[in-house]
């Protein structure tokens, strides 16, 4: 089974040539003045694969919904990753992907990031929604 090293929310995210490139990393509230809104977000994962997982294909779904289940977006895509020969006994091969994305808030309350791979529950990514904190007297 393939494994999930890490998931994050960030501002913006990249990866390239095996580097992560995150501004703003760690977000889980998102501060709205008035909702309906829409917040731009970043989602960065990184998988790891055994030797015997590389060379066949592998389903990534990224679902984000609200604390009623209701499903706001979606992200599906396939990846076959390859194995590398250089590497020592034991270890993994990776994929790290970036996606940045505008998501709906319908309203003020709890989101999340459910990440599946091959049908499995990997790991649920929570953002939660509130109105800014009021000025300082």
């Amino acid at each position: 089974m393939p494994r999930l090293d890490y998931a994050l929310l960030g501002d913006y995210v990249r990866a390239e040539g095996g580097i992560a490139h995150v501004i703003s990393a760690g977000i889980d509230t998102v501060r709205a003045a008035q909702v309906p809104a829409g917040q731009n977000i970043g989602l960065l994962l990184r998988l790891a694969f055994t030797r015997s997982e590389c060379g066949r294909p592998h389903r990534l779904e990224v679902l984000f919904q609200d604390i009623d289940g209701e499903r706001l977006a979606e992200l599906n895509g396939t990846m076959t990753p390859e194995w590398r020969e250089h590497l020592p006994a034991g270890w993994d091969t990776s994929v790290l992907m970036g996606v940045n994305m505008a998501i709906p808030l319908p309203r003020y309350g709890l989101y999340a990031f459910e990440i599946l791979v091959n049908d499995t529950h990997m790991k649920t990514v929570q953002l939660r929604v509130v109105e800014p904190d009021p000025p300082p007297e």
